[in-house]
C-alpha cells in the first residue's frame, strides 16, 4: 500500500493509544524504522478524528526517521534480560509508549508482550520524529 488517507506525526502523540495494538511487521532500513499495526487508537480530540469518540483505525503504519538508536529487549522469567533483533518482536502486543525530547531528538519507549515467548519486552528508540499513516477510523475504541 504506496498511499495513506490519514497522517499525522508525533506532534500529537498524546492523541494516540497504541494500548493492545498488535505489531503485525517490523522494517529497519537505512535509519528508518517502520512498524505496521493491526490498527491503533486516535482520541476524539486529534483535529482528524471527525467523531465524537476516540476511534480505532484500520491497518496502519508507523514511522520512526532518522532513528540514531534501536534496542529490543526480552524480560526473561528470572529477571535477565536478554537484547534481540528488533525485527523479533513482530507480533508484540503493545501495553503502553512513551515519548520524551533529549535535545534535539525523541526518545520512545515501547512496552509489551512478546507473543512468542509471552514475556514482557521493550523497543527502545531514539529518534528525530515519527509518522502515522491509516486509510480509514473502524470501531469506537476498546476504552469509549
Amino acid at each position: 500500500m504506496n498511499s495513506w488517507k490519514y497522517q499525522t506525526t508525533n506532534d500529537y502523540f498524546d492523541y494516540l493509544d497504541f494500548h493492545d495494538c498488535i505489531v503485525e511487521e517490523i522494517k529497519i532500513e537505512n535509519n528508518i524504522v517502520t512498524i505496521y499495526f493491526e490498527f491503533i487508537y486516535i482520541s476524539n480530540d486529534h483535529p482528524l478524528n471527525p467523531y465524537k469518540v476516540a476511534k480505532s483505525t484500520d491497518k496502519c503504519k508507523l514511522t520512526f526517521y532518522n532513528v540514531k538508536i534501536s534496542k529490543a529487549i526480552i524480560y526473561l522469567d528470572d529477571e535477565q534480560e536478554k537484547e534481540v533483533q528488533l525485527i523479533d518482536l513482530d507480533g508484540m502486543e503493545l501495553l503502553e509508549v512513551k515519548q520524551r525530547l533529549v535535545e534535539k531528538d525523541f526518545i520512545y519507549e515501547i512496552f509489551g508482550t512478546d507473543w512468542k515467548t509471552h514475556n514482557f519486552c521493550s523497543i527502545k528508540l531514539k529518534a528525530k520524529s515519527f509518522k502515522v499513516e491509516w486509510n480509514e477510523f473502524t470501531g469506537d475504541a476498546w476504552y469509549e
